[in-house]
């Protein structure tokens, strides 16, 4: 787990047992929610025997077990993160394309929401947090304790994989509030057509909101603050624009926003990651104080 030392406005949540395990239990069952929704949607549509198709379907329901349940929990979201690909490719290949763009981004943003669940582990309320706690003071023990942890460790390894994370987690806002601001009267419209009690003005909001935030979380920089903003965004503007849960695209866009708060959560929980703003200056302050203390003479350079 990053360090969460740090002496900001988080660090007393981020360090508490109490208050981190039903948060990120509550991430859990938010990210694996999109996959509920696709293995039942699946299950209805299944007419002909497909033995590839039962293999996913039986891959997706264990690692959904895996994350809700806490075990296993940093494989697991791996093998859900490459199922969210697969899928996409598959449908690519395919040619499906009816809905594609509009999903892609999101499932491209839980994806990236998976790997900082990988970082970071199922959080303290879980089965792996009740097993031997590991050596970075987070709780996952499996068959793969001897393999995950040197990749946990690595820089190298950690501070790409989490920069590509933040930015494909970040991509879909700028996607949607570009749109949003280039097609505000259109962007308006369809609040009014799918919830007319709320003002309409609030667009302008909604566009700084998808802009200022994910420069924040794409930088590293005041990470925490900005996931939080857009996860909030995220299931304010689910809760009130996709609720005509008669409608199959409106759950799914219900569940999809859900699933991307639930990955802001997880990044909330670890930081940004090595290559990251925020990172950068934890790693700059020791420096500064240890150069001041020596100006003071509080130091002897002679030893």
């Amino acid at each position: 787990m990053e360090e969460d030392s740090q002496r900001d406005l988080f660090a007393p949540i981020v360090n508490s047992d109490a208050l981190m395990g039903p948060f990120l239990l509550t991430a859990r069952l938010f990210t694996t929610g999109i996959f509920v929704f696709y293995v039942v949607n699946q299950i209805m549509r299944t007419h002909e025997p497909n033995a590839l198709l039962y293999m996913a379907i039986a891959v997706q329901l264990v690692g959904v077990v895996l994350v809700a349940l806490g075990y296993q929990t940093r494989f697991a979201a791996l093998v859900l993160a490459v199922c969210i690909v697969i899928s996409l490719l598959f449908r690519v290949n395919a040619g499906i394309t009816i809905g594609f763009e509009v999903t892609m981004l999101k499932d491209l943003a839980i994806a990236a929401g998976f790997l900082f669940m990988f970082a970071y582990g199922p959080g303290p309320l879980s089965i792996d947090a009740h097993r031997i706690p590991s050596e970075s003071g987070s709780t996952e023990h499996s068959s793969f304790r001897s393999f995950f942890p040197p990749i946990l460790r690595s820089n190298l390894v950690m501070g790409p994989l989490l920069l590509v994370a933040r930015v494909v987690s970040t991509f879909v806002f700028f996607v949607y509030g570009t749109h949003k601001f280039v097609n505000t009267p259109g962007a308006q419209a369809y609040m009014v057509a799918h919830n007319a009690h709320v003002p309409t003005g609030l667009i302008y909001l909604a566009i700084i909101t998808q802009f200022v935030f994910p420069i924040l979380v794409l930088l590293g920089y005041k990470t925490r603050y900005g996931v939080l903003a857009l996860a909030g965004f995220c299931l304010i503007a689910t809760s009130l624009f996709h609720t005509q849960f008669g409608i199959h695209s409106e759950v799914e866009q219900f569940v999809l926003d859900f699933a991307i708060a639930g990955g802001f959560l997880f990044m909330f929980a670890y930081g940004p990651g090595p290559l990251s703003v925020d990172m950068w200056l934890r790693r700059a302050k020791p420096a500064e104080k240890t150069s001041s203390a020596i100006q003071k003479g509080d130091i002897s350079l002679a030893g």
